[in-house]
């Protein structure tokens, strides 16, 4: 959970994928679609979210170091999403403004937040809200299996 404005709740779903090798940027992508669909979001959406955990996966690989992605739900009052978190030790001398520049130029408008928290370590977060717009309809359900 953070803390202030941002304050956050931690809800299921609750997946990690460490990225080690290109093929873990695929399971990045598959899993971020796993998460996005058991909070409800539509087809659209999931693949929106799978992008930017693929660009996020791809980015943390040419570190050449192992990198954990984090995903999970989030409360911020009357408002759920799903976040997908790595901490970024690399990006510890960088400006945290810059780093959200690049990120946001690199995934567009694949999600509605990106922050990088300053800290011990660094945390780069993205952050995609679940709306009326993005919910999965019953029509969306064929392609929908969570196992």
């Amino acid at each position: 959970m953070t803390k202030g404005k941002d304050e956050f709740t931690v809800i299921p779903p609750v997946l990690t994928v460490t990225v080690e090798d290109s093929m873990d940027i695929m399971i990045a992508r598959d899993t971020a679609r796993r998460a996005a669909g058991l909070m409800g979001f539509s087809p659209a959406f999931r693949a929106q979210l799978a992008g930017a955990a693929g660009a996020l996966a791809e980015l943390v690989l040419k570190t050449g170091n192992p990198h954990e992605l984090d995903y999970n739900g989030v409360r911020q009052s009357n408002r759920v999403g799903i976040q997908v978190t790595c901490e970024a030790l690399w990006l510890a001398e960088v400006s945290p403004a810059n780093v959200e520049m690049a990120l946001r130029a690199k995934m567009g408008d694949l999600v509605d937040d990106i922050a990088l928290r300053e800290g011990d370590p660094p945390l780069i977060t993205l952050t995609m809200w679940l709306t009326p717009a993005r919910e999965m309809q019953a029509s969306d359900t064929s392609d929908f299996n969570p196992a």
